[in-house]
């Protein structure tokens, strides 16, 4: 009987963290197509008013710690000081996690 109330219990908590997206991969193409595509265009040729340069086949690492200075601009926190001041990235960039970042860092690293 202990044997079934622990295999209740663990079916239980793996399931709460599949819903809470514990143990499911972030979609880095979904992301992207949500925050960035409208500016960056589909598979990230476009150059955004800004004149930035475009982001495909750019770095993912390099790619992320730019997105996150965006992110980070008022804070000027940690390694992500960058000196990045937009306040259209900051806007689009202000909800996303450091994972989530890195999801759709990694999806722009791999756009031909």
């Amino acid at each position: 009987m202990t044997n079934i109330f622990f295999a209740m219990l663990l079916a239980s908590l793996s399931s709460i963290a599949l819903s809470a997206g514990g143990f499911l991969p972030i979609d880095g193409n979904a992301l992207y197509k949500k925050e960035c595509a409208l500016c960056h265009g589909k598979k990230g040729k476009k150059i955004p008013t800004g004149g930035e340069a475009v982001l495909v086949g750019r770095d993912a690492v390099g790619l992320a710690l730019e997105i996150r200075a965006y992110r980070d601009q008022d804070r000027r926190i940690g390694a992500y000081t960058m000196d990045k001041d937009s306040q259209v990235m900051k806007d689009a960039t202000s909800n996303l996690s450091n994972k989530e970042i890195s999801a759709i860092a990694t999806y722009i690293n791999s756009l031909k």
